[in-house]
């Protein structure tokens, strides 16, 4: 018990610790100091906490962060801001991300967050190349939701393929920007949503 205790005061020296993991560790030196000892519970979660800051992990720890490339942040932002419209997975690690710009998870919290089939999902939607293009006349398939069909019930004229990362983990969920016709603003609209009329020549 006293290493224990010795190896969280050791660890409280330690600068990298996050302002989480540094609370959990003056929460149970606290218990112990009232208790006089933790339970194992409590003992095998600072040992995973103290598992992150070991040498090896401390080393490779710098070694994803040197790797960690301006590709790598914009998918994380990416990710982010898709969970953050969802708003019920990872909703604190993606407002971190998003309000700190230099801020770099730990590998394990990336993979987590963009590496599951969800974010996977989102990421092929936003390398897809887009299936219109700036200038097409589009109108709403039937199914879309009623607020779009309602805005373009004469069509509407694409005026950016890709005006935001994708928000949804569907099939065809980038999106566009449209204006509709006869309309001064233009909406975001997805493309599972969208169609182009061909003519009865074009189809023969």
């Amino acid at each position: 018990m006293q290493a224990t205790i010795l190896g969280m005061k050791t660890l409280l020296n330690n600068h990298e610790l996050t302002p989480y993991e540094r609370g959990v560790i003056e929460s149970m030196l606290e218990v112990a100091a009232k208790r006089g000892s933790l339970s194992e519970k409590q003992i095998g979660f600072y040992e995973s906490i103290a598992s992150n800051y070991t040498e090896n992990a401390l080393a490779e720890r710098r070694v994803w962060e040197e790797s960690f490339d301006s590709e790598k942040k914009k998918e994380l932002r990416i990710i982010a801001n898709y969970y953050k419209k969802q708003g019920t997975y990872f909703l604190a690690l993606s407002n971190k991300i998003l309000d700190d710009k230099s801020f770099i998870p730990t590998r394990k919290s990336f993979a987590k967050l963009c590496e599951n089939k969800y974010a996977v999902k989102v990421l092929i939607e936003h390398y897809r190349e887009p299936r219109h293009s700036a200038g097409d006349m589009v109108y709403a398939v039937s199914k879309s939701p009623s607020y779009i069909r309602e805005n373009l019930t004469r069509g509407g004229i694409v005026l950016r393929p890709d005006v935001e990362p994708p928000v949804n983990a569907a099939k065809g969920a980038k999106q566009y920007l449209v204006l509709p016709v006869g309309e001064p603003h233009g909406i975001v609209v997805e493309e599972r949503w969208l169609k182009i009329r061909r003519n009865k020549a074009s189809k023969k």
